[in-house]
């Protein structure tokens, strides 16, 4: 039977060191679908730690702080490059820890990120590109979040999951993780955009897109009987 695309286009703000963040998941269609949720697995609640992924943060970011220090053109191609690989790493901490396929860098997606990007930055507000990727959104009332900080928002997500039912806890967001952790989506591009009323915009693209209906983020592997490998 075909795949029946599954619906997540919304937006929370939530408060987060005292500040304003929001963030908004949309997988691959158009169509308004918010009966029908991604699932969630009882592992998601049993071992899992925020903190493993803030483990390397320290040492990305001194990596940042080494490319002011170099030249100017070359500062900042290794500035673009350790903002990627801290995105990536961030993503794949969390995939890692349930034994998913580490997730590819992928050049195209970052390009199609940055334009996207680049069109909301008059106004940071959180609409989705609506096309063929997996997406997922970030929103900040000031400039200072990290790449690690706008996944670590999404990944938060977990605590909502509902593995008996298969869906989100009532009134509640899941869809952002379950991108996160999807098992098909195999390449990443992201970036993050500084808007002109001072706040960030942050977006996150995913080939081939998830949140399928009745499909679970694991695919057919149930992650209460793999082995887990802590962060």
């Amino acid at each position: 039977m075909p795949k029946a695309p599954l619906i997540l286009f919304s937006i929370v703000f939530s408060t987060y060191l005292l500040l304003l963040a929001a963030v908004s998941a949309q997988p691959n269609t158009h169509q308004f679908n918010l009966g029908h949720r991604p699932v969630l697995h009882r592992r998601l609640g049993s071992g899992f730690d925020d903190a493993a992924i803030n483990a390397t943060q320290n040492k990305l970011l001194y990596a940042q702080e080494a490319t002011r220090n170099s030249g100017h053109l070359v500062g900042n191609r290794k500035k673009h490059h350790s903002i990627s690989q801290e995105f990536l790493f961030a993503h794949n901490k969390v995939r890692q820890h349930f034994n998913e396929p580490l997730l590819e860098w992928d050049k195209k997606l970052a390009r199609y990120a940055r334009r996207w990007a680049s069109k909301r930055s008059n106004d940071c507000k959180m609409i989705h590109s609506y096309g063929p990727y997996g997406e997922n959104l970030f929103w900040g009332k000031r400039d200072h979040w990290t790449p690690t900080e706008a996944v670590q928002s999404w990944v938060r997500e977990h605590k909502f999951y509902n593995s008996g039912n298969n869906e989100c806890a009532p009134g509640q967001m899941c869809g952002h993780y379950t991108q996160v952790v999807w098992r098909d989506t195999a390449r990443l591009g992201c970036t993050r955009k500084k808007c002109q009323n001072g706040g960030l915009f942050v977006i996150c693209v995913y080939d081939p897109p998830g949140n399928y209906v009745n499909e679970s983020p694991f695919g057919t592997i149930n992650p209460t009987t793999q082995p887990i490998t802590t962060p």
